[in-house]
């Protein structure tokens, strides 16, 4: 599955409004059950860790991420690039970091596997 660009640019404005929403389960209703989550900030707010592995588990990282970050809001959104089954977004997140994220979506518009990336802000 390719997706469009107007296809990828309403999934990642849907996506980016639930993370900045603060609500746990809105954010969660976009990734898979078995999804596997990688980023730099897992083994800073979920013990160490290197990914994680199942809805469940972003669930509670989603949650710690925000009561960490109380005042978090992704945005604005840089770039969205849609490809084959994926799509990759650039954006501004917590500590002023510059994002890109590879989203990795089954036929359903679901995320299966997430690959973030961080650097810091200019």
């Amino acid at each position: 599955m390719i997706m469009t660009e107007p296809d990828a640019d309403a999934f990642v404005t849907g996506w980016i409004e639930a993370w900045n929403s603060h609500d746990v389960e809105r954010i969660t209703s976009h990734y898979r059950d078995d999804v596997d989550y990688y980023s730099p900030f897992v083994a800073r707010l979920a013990s160490g860790r290197d990914h994680l592995h199942g809805r469940n588990e972003v669930r509670d990282y989603v949650a710690s991420a925000l009561d960490r970050f109380p005042e978090l809001e992704l945005g604005p959104i840089i770039a969205v690039a849609p490809g084959h089954g994926s799509v990759a977004v650039v954006y501004r997140s917590v500590e002023n970091l510059l994002a890109v994220e590879t989203l990795v979506v089954d036929e359903r518009g679901l995320v299966r596997r997430a690959h973030c990336h961080y650097r810091r802000g200019e």
